[in-house]
C-alpha cells in the first residue's frame, strides 16, 4: 500500500491538502506533503523497545528499515470508546485515499482526483489500524492511528487557529479545519515529535552569543517570526535571541504578519525612513493557518515590494522539490527544521553583510 508523495499545488497559492485520518471517532488532518505512505498495520513488523516514551510501541518495518512506531492515540490520551466492530478493516477507504496522493514530480498542470467518503472503522484492536509513515524534521517515523478518511484541498483560509489559550493548553494542535459539518484538528507533528523524542533536536542549538564585535548590530536589527506553534515559536525565538537578536516580532500566521509588515512599512516610507530600519530579515514557516509562508514571502517581495528584504524559510517539510518551489516565490533560503543554529548563521549571512 506504499505510494510515495510528490509536489502537486503551485508555489503562493495558499492551498494545501490535508490528509484527514481518525482516532476515537475524531477527525484530524497533517499536510500531505508530510506523507510518504500508508499502510495497514502488521504486527509482525513490530519490534517492541523497553523503556522508551510511553506513545512509542517499537520500531516499524519499512521498507529496507525501520521507524520508530508512535501510538497517536496514547500520545494524544484519547483511548477508544464504543466503536463500530467490522470483522474485516475498510481497505477500500485506504486504497481511495492511496489512489489520490500525488505521483513523485507530477507535471504543473496536474489536479487531484476525488477521494471516497467513506471513512476507515475499526474495532479497538491495533491489527485493523493503519500507520502513516510520515517524514518532516528530517527524520522518517511511523504513526499508528485508526483509519483515514480523504484528503481535503482547502485554502489555508479555511483553517482557523487555535485561541490563545487554546494553543497553550491544547499544543499538540495548530488550527481547525470545519469538513461537512465536523471539525477536523490539524496536528503539530513537529511538537509531538519533540515531546516524544526531545534529543532530536539538542544538536542544532545555538551557542549564546556575549562579546563578539557583531552582538551591537544584531541588538538593533528587527527580526520578524513567523510560526503557528507556539512551541517551536517561543523556541525559536530563544535560539535567535541566543544567536543575539534581541527585537524579534514574533506571529502565529503569516496573515497577521503581512499586516503588520505592510503597516510597518508604509509608516517608514511615510517617515522616509530605510525599511531595512524597522524589517530586517523575514524567518518563517511554511505551514500555517489563514496565509502560508510562501504566499507571504511572494506578497512581501512582490506586492509589498520588498525585494531587498531577505526571507528565510524554516520548515519541516525542506527537501529538493520544496527548496525549488521556495526559489520560485523569491525567498532567499530555506532550511530544515531543527537546524537553529543553520538558521541563525544565515540570518547573520544576510543582515550583517551589505546586500
Amino acid at each position: 500500500m506504499n505510494k510515495s508523495g510528490g509536489i502537486l499545488l503551485e508555489s503562493g497559492t495558499n492551498e494545501v491538502e490535508i490528509l484527514e485520518f481518525q482516532l476515537d471517532g475524531q477527525g484530524f488532518g497533517v499536510n500531505v506533503l508530510k506523507v510518504q505512505a500508508i499502510e495497514q498495520f502488521d504486527q509482525g513488523k513490530v519490534t517492541e523497545i523497553q523503556l522508551a516514551h510511553p506513545a512509542v510501541i517499537g520500531t516499524y518495518q519499512y521498507r529496507d528499515g525501520v521507524v520508530t512506531l508512535v501510538s497517536l492515540g496514547k500520545e494524544l490520551e484519547i483511548h477508544s470508546g464504543d466503536l463500530e466492530v467490522l470483522s474485516q478493516p475498510d481497505t477500500e477507504a485506504v486504497d481511495a485515499v492511496l489512489a489520490a496522493m500525488p505521483e513523485p514530480e507530477p507535471e504543473p498542470d496536474a489536479t487531484t482526483e476525488a477521494v471516497a467518503d467513506e471513512t476507515t472503522t475499526v474495532t479497538d484492536s491495533t491489527e485493523t489500524r493503519i500507520v502513516l509513515i510520515l517524514e518532516f524534521n528530517e527524520v522518517t517515523t511511523g504513526f499508528l492511528v485508526d483509519g483515514v478518511n480523504r484528503i481535503h484541498r482547502v485554502s489555508w483560509n479555511a483553517i482557523s487557529p487555535l485561541s490563545p489559550f487554546l494553543a497553550a493548553v491544547h499544543s499538540k494542535f495548530t488550527g481547525s479545519l470545519a469538513i461537512e459539518g465536523r471539525e477536523v484538528l490539524v496536528m503539530d507533528m513537529e511538537r509531538i515529535l519533540a515531546d516524544i523524542l526531545p534529543s532530536a533536536s539538542g544538536a542544532y542549538h545555538v551557542d549564546e552569543h556575549h562579546d563578539t564585535a557583531d552582538d551591537e548590530r544584531r541588538a538593533q536589527i528587527p527580526v520578524y517570526l513567523v510560526e503557528d506553534s507556539v512551541t517551536i515559536r517561543d523556541l525559536i525565538t530563544k535560539e535567535l535571541q541566543h544567536g543575539g537578536y534581541e527585537q524579534v516580532h514574533a506571529f502565529d500566521n503569516g496573515q497577521a504578519c503581512h499586516d503588520a509588515i505592510q503597516n510597518t512599512v508604509n509608516e517608514a516610507r511615510a517617515a522616509d525612513r530605510p525599511v531595512a530600519e524597522v524589517l530586517g530579515i523575514l524567518v518563517s514557516d511554511i505551514e500555517m493557518p489563514l496565509m502560508d509562508g510562501m504566499t507571504l514571502c511572494k506578497k512581501v517581495k512582490n506586492d509589498l515590494g520588498l525585494t531587498d528584504t531577505p526571507v528565510v524559510l524554516f520548515s519541516s517539510l525542506i527537501n529538493d522539490q520544496i527548496r525549488h518551489k521556495c526559489d520560485s516565490v523569491g525567498a532567499d533560503a530555506c532550511i530544515s527544521k531543527p537546524r537553529f543554529d543553520e538558521m541563525v548563521a544565515m540570518v547573520d549571512k544576510f543582515v550583517l553583510n551589505d546586500r
